[in-house]
């Protein structure tokens, strides 16, 4: 599991059987202090997250298989979940 910004959405004009009516986006994992850590990567979204939201991502890629109801599904990363914004302190 790791922390990471949602960058970007994934276009595509083929792609696997199973991903026709999936939700792509360009993850870049981050680190506590938000400075990119890692690669960016390519992440199935169940959640409907945003350009720039703070999310959680997950490599286990059994879970979207079985999510996906096709284990030969190439896909390994997905959102787990949109990590909510820390709230504004009052003054």
């Amino acid at each position: 599991m790791r922390l990471a910004r949602i960058r970007g959405y994934v276009t595509s004009t083929v792609k696997h059987p199973s991903l026709e009516r999936c939700r792509l986006l360009i993850a870049q994992p981050v680190d506590l202090e938000d400075k990119p850590d890692g690669s960016p990567q390519i992440v199935l979204d169940p959640h409907g997250a945003g350009i720039h939201q703070k999310v959680l991502i997950c490599s286990d890629g059994s879970w979207v298989r079985e999510y996906l109801e096709n284990p030969r599904s190439p896909t390994r990363w997905w959102v787990m979940g949109i990590v909510d914004p820390a709230p504004a302190k009052a003054s």
